[in-house]
């Protein structure tokens, strides 16, 4: 496995890791605000998704559509957004995020400022009531990333799950 010595995410987990095999990480991003965020972390160090090459690519999309399907199954959120940056951490990651109209940042990106409290919503407790209800569910989402991962990329030699299983398992998984 290639990895930097400056690299953070070459020689850290990035998060709680949830599902691990050679190829990956799935991990839990501990962010207080933002208790259904989750990361998928390509294992070997590259920069880019072009330095990928297409099984790699196909292998961690995958990865990405099967964390955003079980966000949308477990927590049901207004939208989920999907980020690939990299821009202080020049590893492959990306960032999978459950996202609710009344939470501090919406519409705005999480990493921005907040929004001003006359832009809020009126009824700041419901957000955090919200809060409080999605940590309750995050144990049943982190033990479906933990089975459905576990399932779908297998001890196999092959990075990445033929394109049926995986259909298969993202079918089970949005007809829940």
């Amino acid at each position: 496995m290639t990895t930097r010595t400056d690299c953070p995410l070459c020689h850290g987990d990035g998060g709680t890791v949830l599902f691990r095999n050679a190829f990956l990480r799935v991990v839990d991003a501990q962010e207080a605000d933002y208790p259904a965020f989750t990361r998928v972390i390509l294992n070997r160090h590259a920069q880019e998704m072009t330095d990928l090459n297409q099984a790699e690519r196909s292998g961690l999309m995958s990865a990405v559509y099967l964390v955003e399907a079980l966000q949308r199954r477990h927590f049901q959120p207004d939208k989920i957004n999907l980020a690939q940056l990299g821009n202080m951490v020049p590893h492959v990651h990306w960032h999978i995020i459950a996202r609710f109209t009344d939470d501090k940042h919406f519409p705005n990106p999480i990493w921005g400022a907040p929004r001003a409290a006359a832009d809020g919503p009126d009824d700041e407790p419901e957000a955090a009531r919200r809060n409080a209800h999605i940590r309750q569910l995050v144990p049943a989402y982190h033990q479906d990333i933990t089975q459905s991962f576990s399932a779908l990329f297998d001890d196999t030699a092959d990075t990445v799950p033929e394109q049926t299983r995986f259909e298969q398992t993202l079918q089970r998984i949005t007809d829940g």
